[in-house]
């Protein structure tokens, strides 16, 4: 690698380092006051295109937003011992949702997925992790004729669209 850009990119790192370093010995960014030492804590986002063109943003983690500059309690999500996993989801053009979560650490035996009015539970527990997550889908599922799949961590569902056989004719008069 050239020296000069090895440079720069040293410097960028550098200037990063100092103004979290300066952030955090100024107070701008504060930890919320009731947090348990040696328990994780994060906080994180995925933000992706919809099909209406609007972008979604998905919030995960046991801190809220809030977590990372206020110092309330509200800040941390402790009402449960789970962490909300992250999930994508797609609607695909033949009429199927598709669902991806990452699960790491856990096995597949110890999944538990449940669909009620288009929200997708997904509750998945070995030792220390335990996962949760209910995602509505916005659409009317048939879950008899799901696929799932579990691969290193990663559950992949995939659950066709019921189609309307609701569908009367009203007669005028």
């Amino acid at each position: 690698m050239n020296p000069k850009r090895n440079n720069f990119i040293e410097k960028i790192f550098e200037n990063m380092y100092q103004s979290l370093d300066s952030m955090f010995n100024d107070g701008q960014f504060s930890f919320p006051l009731n947090m348990e030492s040696g328990k994780p804590y994060f906080y994180g986002y995925t933000m992706q295109v919809g099909p209406d063109g609007k972008p979604v943003i998905h919030e995960y983690g046991n801190l809220d937003q809030a977590g990372l500059s206020d110092s309330s309690a509200k800040a941390i999500r402790s009402d449960s011992e789970y962490r909300e996993p992250i999930v994508d989801v797609f609607n695909d053009q033949d009429g199927k949702v598709r669902l991806i979560a990452e699960l790491p650490g856990i096995v597949k035996d110890n999944i538990k997925i449940t669909e009620n009015q288009g929200v997708v539970t997904i509750k998945a527990e070995n030792g220390e992790r335990k996962y949760q997550a209910s995602i509505p889908t916005g659409k009317r599922l048939d879950s008899s004729k799901s696929k799932t799949k579990f691969n290193n961590g990663v559950l992949e569902l995939e659950i066709p669209v019921k189609k309307s056989d609701d569908e009367k004719n009203i007669r005028i008069e």
